[in-house]
């Protein structure tokens, strides 16, 4: 029975491992895209901006001036949305790491704890068993 409590004991922490596991890359996902949706918007801020001052230009050195400045800022855009791109998978590979490794650590112990019932009941038995050998046989009286 104390191993059968103990399997179950496993099983419900490995299914709730697989949740955790499963919540905090969900967790991830809403996080970058949240980021992704935050520099979209910027983008988007940005080309109005761009338009606004693309109208306003009056000769091509000015159109020139501002096209260089709109490049490095399209630049600096793109470099944004893959520096957050790689820390955000970096920050989700690390989370799952770390709580797969907790839940190991647990399901470890646990296992321990099984093979050292189980290896107490082996040695009661054992030692019931040679008991039992040892014993001389006892004589029923007539």
């Amino acid at each position: 029975m104390q191993m059968q409590n103990q399997f179950v004991d496993l099983y419900r922490t490995g299914i709730r491992t697989a949740s955790d596991v499963a919540r905090k890359s969900l967790e991830s996902t809403v996080r970058l895209q949240e980021k992704q949706l935050d520099i979209v918007r910027n983008i988007l801020e940005e080309n109005t901006r761009s338009a606004d001052r693309l109208s306003e230009a009056h000769s091509v050195e000015d159109l020139v001036a501002l096209q260089a400045r709109l490049a490095g800022a399209q630049i600096e855009r793109m470099a944004e949305f893959w520096s957050n791109l790689w820390q955000a998978a970096a920050e989700n590979q690390k989370s799952m790491i770390e709580q797969v490794q907790s839940q190991i650590g647990q399901a470890a112990g646990a296992a321990r704890d099984t093979a050292a019932f189980a290896s107490r009941s082996t040695e009661d038995m054992a030692r019931s068993a040679a008991n039992q050998i040892s014993r001389p046989p006892q004589r029923k009286s007539a």
